[in-house]
């Protein structure tokens, strides 16, 4: 009697298996393939890492993750000043930029008043004697210094005003900072030229010093000035004497207190 042949044997079940076992193998002997090439490609990225010719054997690494990782994926970006975390932080302020630059990154530069108040950020200064006293405003209000010319007497003169000088054809009024700043102008033999809301401005002075820069955290309140709007902002020592910080805007305002005539 002939033995009945179960559905796991018939040939059809049979042909079947032995297919799923070639694909099986198949598919295990792809897997190893594109092991050993992902092993390859990440040793010859090691060697260019290392400076080695690609395709020279590589040694073993002994290197922590975190080395291994920064060789492959390359460097880290560097943080900058236009990174997020530095734009959301209020309190951090940069002065390293020149007034363009800085006003395209940061928009515009706080006022030196503001950041004397705070004692943050630096500020490029240039500085001017008056008499023996030394003073100094920010680098960026002024437009030139020169020697003081010939000055020319108009009628009705305010009394902080010296008369006009020709600045590059232009006639330019000239005061005298002597009451705005409590110190008696000697010599005038020096200028500092601003731009006021009215035109150019010329402060007579009797010279002038040097360029520092100042860490606004190292200013001190100038003793016996009052008031909420001073136009000296502070002092600070600067190679073994007292700078006073001058706001130069509250300086060509108190100057121009009395109406000046209008120049032709």
């Amino acid at each position: 009697m002939t033995k009945k042949k179960t559905r796991s044997e018939t040939p059809d079940a049979l042909a079947a298996h032995a297919l799923a076992e070639v694909e099986a193998r198949a598919a295990a002997a792809h897997a190893r393939e594109l092991a050993a090439l992902e092993a390859a490609a990440e040793a010859e990225v090691a060697a260019a890492a290392a400076g080695a010719e690609p395709g020279t054997p590589s040694q073993p690494a002994t290197d922590s993750p975190a080395a291994i990782a920064a060789r492959v994926s390359g460097p880290r970006r560097a943080v900058t000043l236009d990174d997020d975390e530095d734009e959301d932080d209020e309190d951090a302020y940069d002065d390293r930029w020149d007034d363009a630059s800085y006003s395209h990154h940061h928009g515009p530069r706080r006022p030196l008043r503001d950041r004397a108040r705070g004692r943050s950020g630096t500020a490029d200064l240039l500085m001017f004697r008056i008499g023996t006293e030394r003073f100094a405003v920010e680098l960026a209000c002024v437009e030139e210094a020169i020697d003081l010319p010939e000055v020319h007497h108009v009628p009705e003169m305010p009394p902080a005003m010296l008369g006009v000088i020709t600045v590059r054809g232009v006639l330019t009024p000239v005061f005298t900072p002597d009451d705005a700043l409590g110190v008696p102008v000697e010599r005038r033999s020096a200028a500092l030229i601003f731009r006021s809301e009215r035109g150019r401005f010329a402060l007579a002075i009797d010279d002038v010093d040097d360029v520092m820069s100042l860490d606004l955290s190292l200013l001190r309140d100038a003793p016996g000035v009052d008031g909420s709007d001073p136009v000296v902002l502070g002092v600070a020592r600067n190679e073994g004497s007292i700078v006073a910080l001058v706001d130069a805007e509250a300086l060509v305002a108190a100057c121009q207190a009395i109406p000046v005539p209008e120049l032709a």
